[in-house]
């Protein structure tokens, strides 16, 4: 058996060429199986005298399965016919539909031993890795392109060459090119020409003729029609050509330039062939154009915002906007997915929820569609409406939100079709996170999570009240049991503030939709996720941002009490809750500088703010010779600390001179940024290597709670003194 693919532009004509061929072929008592690979479907409609068959897509759509003998038909000398059919103008892919029919016919037990040639009708002006598969995974040992010496034929054959080149064995895969004419000037020496300069030859040209309409209008291929025509010698040309088993060669595609400038001399401008050659041929120039570099679609750093030029963060968007809307709890996700997507957002939520107090655990409302390879092909859309019906049904009273995955995507599901036909009854809102455009990250999937909520929840009407705040991007901290919002929630007690809503923490629609009763918004901190997120809501909303974050240690917690005193009036009532916290600070203080004070430490990190760690060492008395800061994290690009004038900071740090900066400075200890993992190459027997947190403790006393444990550690020697004991089993000599 012989595998033979015929490539070609749309509507080049590769359908009649190709089933002429295989006429001729089966005159000669050859087994042939047709395969038509192009969406239109029309591939075997001349073998099997006009009949439009079943395609193996439709039955899978339909059907749900496909059967080999109602997607196999036999047509013109015994000539078996199979349609790949796709999916209708505008959804699904029909590259991938390409790929699930070989595998379904393979599933269904086709035999392709059976047949002498088993030839393959490929759509080539489409460039996408499904419409390759039959060259590339070993369905066709031969290519043969069909063109015409027209501009966007030959642009299409030298990107089909391409291709060929690319899953080209040793060997080679092109066969040869066929020139199908379609009247233009010198076409036929066009074609050879174009044929010499990427390496093999025009087998045949057959010429634009009346008789091939003819034919076609009367179901039959030209053997059976004008066997004894011209027109027919052609096909019998490329038949001969087959048969005598040439060896295929690699192609030799021309590059852009060198097809443009041919395309100049042989198409665009044929009297000037006389005076120019392809060599020496300049193309002309318009008077004005605009290069669109990939250096010209980097955001202007000067008119967007710090966060759009960060670098990207691990994970999806889709993801990152999960992370978000999950913690409003009277909503339900519906994730337009394959079921992985879901099962790894899930799982995340569960380890994250993990970490909260047992009252707070809960299980998302996640769902997902469950993506199929039928929806891949033919779209989604009816999987996605049939799920948002479902939902509602079971939650009337919860709002929907879409997100979607990279298949959506790719296949151009219209979500937004979907929401505009359920919008009067549902509230549905879609989350685009499908691509990795605009740095599709994780974080870009938060933003936008952000903003489609704000947008379609905040109640623009709702007037301010004193005394109420916002958190934005409060991860989970309200409401909470936790001791860092005790913390929190302790000064705004003390000055008269209500929190009104966590933006987006753990929350609901309706705090979300009194969003404006808040007066002021505070930051949960200075990451550039979180002040980007803050900016859009100021711009949107005009609503008032404080500039200081929620705060760790007891100099920012002091800072940030002065402040939230100055915007509510409290003035006075601030700098009292700020004595008697001090109060408290210095009687912490005294307890624990016995054992610190005079100790040496270390502390590596990568750029983040550990002003509340260095003040509350400082405040111990602890020696800090140096900081080093690590490059572990790219999205965040600097390492600003308020005591950089008191200790020196060496930036990009390299972790493997670890064990000689400790030989070097000798320090009682070492802190490090979150695991210890990194610095395994000292064991912790040797010298104490104590992690601090990432999401360090807030409030007045949040440096000291871990000073605390810290001094827990530290009181404990990390070596096993069983260890010691083996001398007492050693024998001596």
């Amino acid at each position: 058996m012989r595998g033979i693919a015929f490539y070609g532009k749309g509507g080049i004509g590769k359908s009649t060429v190709l089933s002429n061929v295989t006429a001729t072929l089966s005159d000669r008592r050859k087994r042939i199986l047709q395969i038509g690979c192009d969406p239109k479907h029309d591939s075997t409609r001349l073998i099997l005298g006009g009949f439009a068959q079943s395609t193996v897509l439709e039955q899978l759509n339909t059907l749900g399965q496909v059967s080999l003998d109602s997607v196999m038909l036999t047509g013109y000398n015994g000539i078996k016919c199979i349609e790949c059919g796709g999916p209708e103008p505008g959804v699904g892919c029909a590259g991938r539909g390409v790929i699930q029919m070989l595998n379904l016919l393979r599933e269904q037990g086709l035999d392709t031993k059976q047949f002498d040639y088993v030839f393959f009708d490929v759509l080539g002006d489409v460039v996408c890795g499904g419409f390759a598969v039959p060259m590339r995974e070993g369905y066709a040992d031969e290519v043969y392109i069909v063109t015409s010496g027209e501009i966007a034929s030959l642009y299409a054959a030298n990107n089909i060459a391409k291709g060929i080149k690319r899953f080209s064995t040793s060997h080679g895969k092109l066969g040869g090119l066929i020139g199908n004419g379609r009247g233009t000037k010198n076409e036929q020496e066009v074609i050879a020409t174009f044929a010499q300069l990427i390496g093999t030859e025009m087998i045949t040209f057959i010429p634009k003729s009346e008789l091939i309409v003819q034919a076609e209008i009367a179901s039959k291929p030209i053997m059976n029609f004008v066997p004894n025509s011209t027109i027919a010698d052609a096909f019998k040309t490329i038949a001969n050509h087959i048969e005598r088993k040439q060896a295929p060669v690699v192609p030799k595609p021309l590059t852009d330039k060198e097809l443009d400038c041919f395309l100049y001399e042989h198409c665009y401008n044929t009297e000037a062939k006389e005076h120019s050659s392809t060599k020496n041929l300049q193309q002309p120039q318009p008077n004005e154009i605009h290069l669109v570099t990939r250096k010209n679609l980097i955001p202007d750093k000067k008119t967007t915002s710090c966060y759009a030029n960060r670098a990207p963060v691990q994970g999806c968007s889709l993801a990152g906007a999960f992370s978000a809307v999950r913690k409003i709890k009277d909503t339900v996700t519906i994730m337009h997915a394959p079921q992985g997507c879901a099962t790894v957002s899930f799982s995340g939520h569960l380890s994250r929820a993990a970490y909260l107090p047992a009252n707070e655990r809960r299980p998302p409302n996640l769902l997902c569609t469950n993506m199929q390879e039928t929806d891949v092909i033919f779209g989604g859309l009816k999987n996605l409406q049939e799920t948002v019906l479902k939902v509602h049904k079971k939650f009337p009273s919860h709002v929907i939100f879409i997100i979607t995955s990279c298949p959506a995507g790719i296949i151009g599901d219209d979500i937004n079709q979907v929401v505009d036909e359920l919008k009067d009854k549902i509230q549905l809102y879609h989350i685009p996170t499908d691509g990795v455009m605009n740095n599709g990250d994780f974080y870009t999937g938060v933003l936008n999570a952000h903003r489609v909520v704000a947008e379609n929840l905040i109640d623009d009407s709702v007037t301010a009240e004193e005394g109420m705040v916002n958190i934005i991007g409060g991860q989970s901290i309200y409401p909470s049991s936790s001791k860092n919002s005790e913390a929190i929630n302790y000064i705004f007690k003390e000055l008269n503030i209500t929190v009104n809503c966590s933006f987006i923490g753990e929350t609901t629609t309706t705090q979300i939709k009194n969003f404006k009763k808040a007066a002021v918004n505070i930051p949960f901190s200075r990451d550039p996720l979180i002040t980007g997120i803050a900016s859009f809501l100021e711009t949107r909303f005009s609503s008032e941002t404080l500039k200081a974050p929620l705060p760790v240690g007891f100099e920012q917690t002091a800072d940030f009490t002065r402040a939230l005193g100055r915007r509510f009036n409290k003035a006075l009532e601030a700098e009292e809750l700020i004595k008697n916290a001090r109060n408290q600070y210095e009687n912490d203080l005294i307890r624990l500088r016995k054992y610190f004070s005079g100790k040496k430490a270390l502390i590596f990190s990568s750029p983040s703010n550990i002003d509340w760690l260095i003040s509350t060492m400082m405040d111990l008395q602890v020696d800090i010779p140096k900081i080093y800061s690590l490059s572990l994290f790219p999205s965040r690009e600097t390492f600003s600390i308020k005591y950089s004038s008191k200790i020196p900071v060496e930036n990009n740090y390299a972790i493997d001179k670890f064990a000689q900066t400790l030989l070097q400075d000798r320090p009682d200890f070492v802190l490090t940024a979150g695991s210890v993992s990194a610095f395994n190459s000292v064991p912790c027997d040797i010298l104490p290597t104590i992690g601090f947190p990432f999401n360090p403790p807030y409030g007045f006393c949040g440096g000291l709670d871990y000073a605390n444990r810290l001094y827990l550690k530290l009181k404990f020697s990390s070596i096993e003194g069983w260890k010691n004991d083996e001398k007492l089993f050693k024998c001596s000599a």
